[in-house]
């Protein structure tokens, strides 16, 4: 199955691109997900502590079954005052 996965604010620039497809095995998991995508763009790392997740624009967790066409949106915390 495919998913899409978009980066949002300054992990656009990390990733050094504003998405990207990923392949996963049917039942795939967002842990999962976020695995594969660590190994593919290794830059990501640093930032896992302080990412938000979202699966079709609702905040999700890593154990979110994943389903082909959904869109992964990843973005860091943003503190405001």
């Amino acid at each position: 199955m495919n998913v899409d996965v978009r980066f949002l604010a300054s992990l656009r620039t990390t990733a050094g691109r504003p998405g990207v497809m990923l392949d996963l095995p049917a039942g795939a998991t967002l842990g999962q997900a976020v695995e594969r995508l660590l190994a593919e763009i290794p830059a990501l790392h640093d930032h896992v502590p302080v990412w938000h997740l979202a699966v079709n624009g609702v905040q999700a967790e890593p154990e979110t079954v994943l389903h082909d066409g959904d869109q992964i949106s990843i973005f860091p915390y943003i503190a405001g005052g």
